[in-house]
């Protein structure tokens, strides 16, 4: 077999990377390997649950955010966003399930070679997915410092239009930064017999990649470091700037507390919990994804840390991931009023509405009368 591969962004080469480190340190002395081991037991079940919560969230996200009264550049953002979460976990569900349930991430397993060329497109249609994900984060970032730092013209910089030419040319632009990662790998034929008597196949480095060893490793440091690295660094400045902004006008609003109307009170405080809200979105990103380009960029100088390290924490670098992409519905939900009303009146109050009607067509009806609020169609434009 070829060396360790290592991961260019998302982590979807784990089971490369850690099963080439199993086999080749023939001992489980060292306690990362050994958390490696016993995690990769049950990793396949608890990456199931996460993408299963996840797929169904972000659908939900789709949703709610596409209705006609929540569409504003802010709102058409994370749409994007929800969609690019919702293809990473819904190919994952598929990967987990086949490599850590129904078999095992081993090259001794003798896949087959049809589930060897899912893994391989997998991996770069995944990879492509979260770097899509990412640069939404950004984007949205962006687009919040502007309208809290820059507010006199942040409507007009911000506006819908923009927003869907920023998304369009993010996921062109995606796919054509991630075409390098097409290259590095090829399905091949295992030349051990197995125990079944019949031969396997798994995934090795390409033609190309042997030929030119420098390729992999700067796709590596682009992918792995630069591309998770630049980007925390950017969404944390950008974070605490809208912070810092949000605090001092929150100081000169106290000021003018008793010369300011209720309803201006009441638009202040849905513009805070809209700022609030997207920066926990993308505190929390930074959160996930800043320890794996740390932990790559120390891989990247030292080869030891990356064999014995980076490469056992795979599984563990997957499910933050997965934990990111599933977690928007939830911070939505906590501190989104608008979200929140949305979401009851398209699924409690419309059931309660069918289940209602269903009654009153057989004949049951309880006699009380029923109200049903409706959805604030006032909206916090960027």
């Amino acid at each position: 077999m070829a060396g360790i591969i290592p991961d260019s962004n998302f982590t979807m080469s784990t089971f490369i990377n850690t099963t080439a480190v199993a086999v080749t340190s023939g001992s489980t002395e060292n306690p990362i390997i050994e958390f490696h081991i016993s995690y990769g037991k049950v990793h396949g079940y608890i990456s199931n649950i996460v993408c299963i919560f996840g797929v169904l969230s972000n659908i939900l996200n789709i949703i709610v955010l596409t209705r006609r009264h929540m569409i504003t550049p802010t709102n058409c953002i994370l749409t994007a966003l929800a969609i690019a979460d919702f293809l990473t976990m819904l190919t994952y569900l598929v990967y987990a399930t086949y490599f850590y349930i129904a078999t095992e991430p081993k090259w001794e397993a003798g896949h087959s070679k049809g589930w060897m060329y899912f893994i391989l497109v997998h991996n770069h249609f995944i990879i492509t997915c979260h770097n899509m994900a990412m640069w939404f984060v950004v984007s949205l970032a962006v687009f919040r410092y502007i309208f809290v730092c820059h507010h006199v013209i942040g409507n007009r910089l911000c506006s819908l239009k923009r927003a869907i030419l920023t998304i369009t040319i993010i996921g062109i632009a995606t796919i054509i930064v991630c075409i390098p990662n097409y290259f590095l790998y090829r399905v091949e034929k295992v030349s051990l017999i197995l125990n079944n008597n019949m031969s396997g196949y798994w995934i090795i480095d390409s033609e190309f990649v042997e030929k030119h060893s420098f390729y992999k490793v700067s796709i590596f440091w682009f992918f792995g470091v630069i591309m998770k690295v630049a980007p925390c660094i950017l969404l944390t400045l950008l974070s605490s700037m809208i912070i810092l902004t949000m605090h001092q006008a929150s100081v000169r609003r106290v000021r003018l507390l008793q010369q300011t109307r209720t309803n201006d009170h009441d638009v202040n405080h849905e513009h805070n919990r809209t700022t609030w809200m997207l920066v926990s979105v993308v505190l929390f990103f930074v959160i996930t994804e800043m320890p794996q380009g740390i932990l790559a960029m120390i891989s990247g100088l030292n080869e030891q840390f990356f064999t014995e390290i980076y490469s056992n924490l795979g599984d563990v670098m997957d499910l933050l991931v997965l934990l990111n992409s599933a977690v928007n519905f939830i911070l939505y939900c906590i501190m989104s009023q608008q979200f929140r009303d949305t979401f009851t009146n398209l699924f409690v109050l419309h059931s309660m509405w069918r289940s209602t009607q269903y009654g009153k067509v057989n004949g049951h009806t309880n006699g009380a009368s029923t109200t049903y609020s409706t959805v604030k169609t006032e909206v916090t434009m960027l």
